[in-house]
């Protein structure tokens, strides 16, 4: 499933639900390439995974919060495995593949 992430609120409800299973939090530009690509593979994985997406362009300060609360360093496109509360793995540009994902998290949960 696909949750569009806009507030705090959003990444807070995120950062729970990885407590229950891994999450993908899913940061991306609406005018990259890079990230026109990676939204094509998320989508792909969006129905055998929870995925948290969030447009950074329009949401400036979520992003920089984001890359604090899980210290990794921001980027975009970027996908982050989340797992109870904290990024186990993180993926940029071409890394961002639909088996790539559920792969790691189906680790995870073994």
């Amino acid at each position: 499933m696909f949750h569009t992430m806009k507030a705090s609120a959003d990444f807070a409800a995120a950062l729970e639900a990885s407590h229950q299973q891994p999450v993908i939090i899913f940061k991306h530009s609406d005018n990259c390439p890079f990230s026109g690509a990676a939204q094509i593979e998320v989508a792909h994985a969006k129905h055998d995974l929870d995925i948290y997406g969030v447009t950074v362009q329009y949401t400036p300060d979520l992003k920089v919060e984001i890359a604090e609360k899980l210290e990794v360093e921001h980027a975009s496109p970027q996908a982050i495995v989340v797992h109870k509360g904290k990024a186990v793995s993180h993926y940029f540009r071409s890394e961002i593949k639909e088996m790539t994902l559920k792969k790691a998290v189906k680790q995870l949960l073994q």
